[in-house]
């Protein structure tokens, strides 16, 4: 199995506020992966405006192959400075990591990357050139399998300030925390929710500052394949189980009639399951032989869709239905394979207004999915 670069990111607002200052952008593409963290100047609107702003511009002028060098004279050239504090209004940090590990890193303004490798804990240390007056820090490493590299905003760093920190926490209470106080458990998102969680106790659950970490950590790629819609030629049957059965990853079918077509072309047997609670919104699942998950489609895949509205890093804490198992396997894996039979079924526009049909959910859960960083392959049928 290839490596891949899994990223977790949790975020605080500020107490008081009703929008975080800081912002995540996160680009994959076959060459590498691209994570934008922005921190903008104070709190609230203004600077989520801000640090939104510059994400975008980076990420953008990234998928357009622009160079480092230009996409960072371009940011300084653009951002306004504060008048009273003759400080840029949004800081940036740039993480562009290959396929085969190795991270070029970037920043403006922004705190060192810390990397865990090995059960070692360490500061990453960086260079420091003239942009356009500004200092621009780089670095450059290559990280191996089992890997992680932690970025943060200073809200992180700055966690208890005056409370029941005199200083803050800063970046050598940091990696104190991570050496100490953090388990590892092979997820990206486990260690920021660690990070973030620590984070919160030094605020006594009232965040002096927008607060956000951000993780990278080459391991082992996830995939998972899913199954649904029926293919417009129903001689492409065969082929579309065929190509689904082939294909590497943990097996989900979403559909009724999918699953039905599936255990016709494949010889096995449909049955009900009782896993799941009963739900008055979300049909039933069932089982088939050799398939990890077997739901209804258009419903729950509707549903999943409005879980995933609410950003969760996890279901732990959701009911266990049908939606709730889909939304755990996609938020599980890198690469999500789906193989689309695009036949139209226009009845649930009758049976239940408002679902969205198959090919617009889809449509709305892969811009979701790319949203978390995650691959997306379709093959339409």
């Amino acid at each position: 199995m290839s490596l891949i670069c899994e990223v977790g990111k949790t975020q605080l607002i500020k107490h008081g506020e009703v929008t975080c200052g800081d912002s995540v952008e996160i680009v994959r593409n076959s060459d590498e992966t691209v994570v934008v963290l922005s921190d903008g100047l104070g709190s609230g609107v203004k600077a989520n405006i801000l640090s939104n702003l510059t994400t975008k511009i980076i990420s953008k002028m990234v998928s357009s192959h622009v160079p480092l060098q230009d996409i960072v004279e371009t940011i300084i050239s653009t951002l306004p400075v504060c008048s009273v504090r003759n400080v840029a209004y949004s800081t940036f940090s740039i993480l562009k990591i290959t396929p085969e590990g190795h991270v070029e890193i970037i920043d403006f303004d922004g705190l060192p990357p810390i990397l865990i490798s090995n059960g070692f804990v360490e500061v990453v240390e960086r260079t420091g050139e003239d942009v356009l007056g500004k200092q621009i820090n780089h670095a450059q490493l290559q990280l191996k399998e089992g890997d992680y590299l932690l970025i943060t905003s200073d809200g992180v760093t700055e966690a208890g300030l005056g409370l029941t920190l005199p200083m803050g926490l800063q970046t050598s209470g940091l990696v104190k925390a991570l050496k100490e106080n953090v388990t590892l458990r092979d997820s990206a998102q486990d260690l920021v929710d660690q990070v973030i969680g620590i984070c919160m106790s030094y605020y006594i659950n009232e965040p002096g500052d927008d607060t956000t970490a951000v993780a990278i950590h080459m391991r082992q790629a996830r995939e998972c394949v899913i199954l649904t819609g029926l293919p417009i030629d129903k001689k492409d049957d065969s082929t579309m189980v065929e190509e689904f059965l082939k294909t590497k990853g943990r097996k989900i079918i979403c559909g009724g009639t999918t699953a039905q077509v599936f255990a016709r072309e494949s010889g096995r047997e449909l049955e009900a399951s009782n896993v799941g609670e009963l739900s008055d919104e979300v049909p039933p699942i069932s089982r088939i032989n050799g398939i990890d998950l077997v739901t209804e489609g258009i419903i729950t895949m509707n549903y999943c869709s409005k879980l995933l509205k609410e950003n969760p890093s996890s279901t732990i804490s959701m009911p266990i239905n049908g939606a709730t198992m889909l939304l755990q396997e996609l938020l599980s894996a890198d690469r999500i394979t789906i193989f689309f039979g695009t036949q139209v079924n226009e009845a649930y526009e009758q049976i239940k207004p408002g679902i969205r049909l198959r090919s617009t959910v889809i449509e709305t859960l892969t811009a979701q999915l790319q949203q978390l960083g995650k691959e997306i392959i379709i093959h339409r049928y």
